[in-house]
């Protein structure tokens, strides 16, 4: 039998992991667009994959906000 946790990140479902029968991991299926890069990543327990995802979903957000601040930062140096 095979057994699966859903991994949520605040209020978004991320995706679910699934340990089938003789495995001894975990592998992800993204259920977001934004989660897309843990597909397939295998890990030990859930409690791994939800630090994967939430490590996943700050990095996104930094990398977002960042290039925020750069374009502002270059479209005040064109002035």
């Amino acid at each position: 039998m095979s057994k699966s946790y859903v991994i949520e990140v605040g209020d978004d479902q991320a995706g679910v992991i699934i340990r089938e029968d003789g495995e001894s991991e975990y592998r992800f299926h993204a259920a977001l667009r934004s989660y897309h890069a843990l597909e397939g990543r295998r890990f030990a327990n859930a409690l791994l994959a939800e630090r994967a995802a939430i490590a996943h979903a700050v990095s996104r957000r930094r990398r977002r906000h960042s290039g925020i601040a750069l374009e502002g930062y270059r479209h005040d140096r064109t002035l």
